[in-house]
């Protein structure tokens, strides 16, 4: 069985507003993100965390909701908030799962497929996208230009064998982690990366919105249950 966690627990600060409650057609930004992962035949379960401050305004937009399993709060980082959501397969028949961006409403239910299906017992799946503009690094003053050859940026839905990434989450709790797969990173275990979809954007300032209602607008279809 297949189990997927929707993360919205984040501060919004760069966007200056609580995305996931951001209402777009009478519904929280988040709502659409989780309605792909609900229209995949492939998945079996959904959790979604959310932030204490965005818990009510949201959490009745899922009732009587089929695939949802349970809606619970999230922790103060992003790496408690996805412990939170993977503690909830505990005991259950999951064998898989997925890690999703909140803010992260253009995935196509085909995208998600693809990646359940290549997850396995040991392996995990990063869609990523070449680095497209040069990347300096800065420390103490001193700058270096990194070949964007070998840079790619990271998207999700990030899928693992379930008991694994439950066991290397919790074994690295108190590492600083920038995203789910660098658990995997730590313990030096396999990682496959598959070309990822540059509509998949995670809505981080204002701006980014307009590209979700004018995307949302033109698929209507996409997110309707």
């Amino acid at each position: 069985m297949v189990g997927t966690i929707i993360v919205g627990g984040g501060r919004s600060n760069r966007f200056g507003e609580d995305k996931i409650s951001y209402i777009i057609n009478d519904k929280p930004l988040i709502y659409y993100t989780v309605i792909p992962f609900i229209k995949s035949d492939l998945v079996d379960e959904i959790v979604i965390v959310l932030s204490e401050e965005n818990y009510e305004k949201n959490k009745n937009f899922f009732k009587n909701i089929k695939k949802i399993k349970d809606i619970v709060i999230g922790g103060n980082e992003r790496k408690h908030s996805v412990i939170n959501g993977l503690e909830r397969f505990l005991n259950s028949e999951i064998d898989k799962v997925l890690i999703h961006d909140g803010a992260r409403p253009i995935i196509k239910t085909e995208f998600i497929n693809k990646i359940i299906n290549k997850i396995n017992n040991v392996n995990c799946i990063i869609p990523v996208i070449n680095a497209s503009e040069t990347v300096k690094f800065v420390k103490d003053k001193k700058i270096k230009t990194l070949n964007r050859d070998f840079l790619y940026i990271t998207q999700t839905p990030q899928g693992f064998p379930f008991p694994k990434i439950y066991y290397l989450y919790k074994k690295y709790e108190n590492k600083k982690l920038f995203d789910d797969s660098m658990v995997f990173e730590f313990e030096g275990e396999k990682i496959e990366l598959i070309e990822g979809d540059p509509s998949n954007i995670k809505v981080t300032y204002n701006n980014d919105i307009i590209k979700v209602i004018n995307y949302i607008k033109e698929n209507e279809d996409r997110y309707r249950v």
